[in-house]
């Protein structure tokens, strides 16, 4: 079961899931318009088919300089785009993480993926992106993708 939750905790519970609807609206029209703006072909479909659109991404990304004013930017796309790749690639869900304590407590994150052994491995995409944005220009995120996808499914 684990611990009772805090008043501000919650509250802010209340406020996220109410709040989860809008936000898996908002990653389909972010990750469309991320996809027009790098001219990929299709641009609705990245939410649908993201692996049609991981090499493209990995080139554009893998020389990008990103500018402190674009971190923000730059970073909930990837965010979005990473919990996408995986939700598809290990047929999972987006969710709110509900367990008190966890190091993702009143995150989004994507789990439940039916292609792990582990039903309560879960991913915080947009931690991955930070970590993914943080590196310097040669990064790959066809590697990390990659290396987050074998730690979940060896959990």
């Amino acid at each position: 079961m684990g611990r009772a939750l805090t008043p501000d905790e919650e509250e802010l519970r209340e406020r996220r899931r109410k709040a989860l609807p809008s936000f898996l609206e908002e990653r389909m029209l972010v990750l469309a318009d991320f996809a027009e703006r790098l001219e990929l072909q299709t641009p609705a479909m990245i939410t649908t088919e993201p692996e049609r659109y991981l090499a493209a991404i990995d080139e554009f990304m893998r020389r990008q300089e990103i500018a402190e004013d674009d971190r923000i930017w730059i970073l909930t796309r990837m965010g979005y785009y990473i919990g996408e790749l995986l939700v598809q690639r290990l047929g999972g869900r987006w969710f709110l993480n509900e367990i008190p304590d966890s190091r993702y407590f009143l995150h989004y994150v994507v789990g439940k993926f039916s292609h792990a052994a582990n039903p309560s491995a879960m991913v915080a995409p947009f931690e991955v992106a930070a970590h993914f944005v943080a590196q310097p220009p040669g990064r790959s995120l066809v590697s990390l993708v990659s290396e987050v996808e074998s730690e979940v499914l060896a959990i």
